[in-house]
């Protein structure tokens, strides 16, 4: 089984995090125990995706769901459930509580990322400017030095990578709004090209609520990330 994933997801999905992260780790897992050999490969996340598309690669995670995207993925059940906040600079004069605090502002999104729904409008209409950077950590340099106002992160993202930038001093110079933007979910993904890909995805899904079951999938997000991290599902 021919994995991709991405190269800036800490804690999810990197290869600086422990087993590739925790996304990683329970994918992996649910397919071994599905009685494959995998091998994973780390790109950014477009090329991820045309990897499965073209069938270089069998599968890649986690993708949220989009319309475009549905057009040519099969999508698993819910991997992750997510929480999206709007992230600051520390001296921002702006406070986020509703998609409409963000108009007149700029946003970075980071490449590969979906453009969240509740912005799209606002986008379109020229209401929220937009640039795209390279790198969850790109963007958060955006912020940090004013090209940006804000980007839109998982929270444990944006600190894992807020503390690799500027360690002790991270939340001197970034915050996170009070109010989340929305709760989202991540799903693996497969090409609907793929000669299996309704197959491997009903596996998937029964084994991943098979080990869900057992308590392994708890057991890996509390490995990864504490007794408090595994997420509603």
């Amino acid at each position: 089984m021919k994995l991709v994933t991405g190269f800036d997801y800490a804690p999810y999905a990197s290869p600086s995090s422990p087993s590739g992260g925790v996304i990683t780790e329970i994918v992996t897992t649910v397919f071994s125990e599905m009685g494959y050999r995998v091998s994973l490969g780390y790109y950014p996340w477009n090329r991820a995706l045309k990897r499965v598309d073209r069938l270089n690669s069998d599968a890649t995670f986690p993708f949220a769901y989009t319309d475009d995207r549905a057009e040519k993925f099969l999508y698993s059940d819910p991997v992750h459930h997510i929480k999206l906040s709007v992230f600051l600079s520390s001296g921002s004069q702006h406070d986020y509580s509703k998609p409409d605090d963000l108009i007149g502002l700029t946003g970075c999104e980071p490449l590969g990322y979906k453009t969240e729904i509740e912005l799209v409008d606002l986008i379109e209409a020229k209401k929220i400017n937009r640039f795209r950077a390279e790198s969850v950590e790109d963007c958060l340099q955006g912020v940090a030095s004013g090209r940006a106002d804000f980007v839109v992160l998982s929270p444990s993202v944006a600190w894992v990578a807020a503390n690799k930038l500027w360690k002790d001093n991270a939340k001197d110079i970034i915050s996170e709004s009070k109010v989340p933007l929305k709760t989202s979910t991540e799903h693996l993904v497969i090409s609907k090209k793929h000669p299996n890909g309704q197959g491997l995805i009903t596996e998937f899904n029964a084994t991943f609520l098979k080990l869900k079951a057992k308590g392994v999938i708890k057991g890996i997000w509390t490995r990864h990330l504490g007794k408090d991290s595994p997420p509603v599902m």
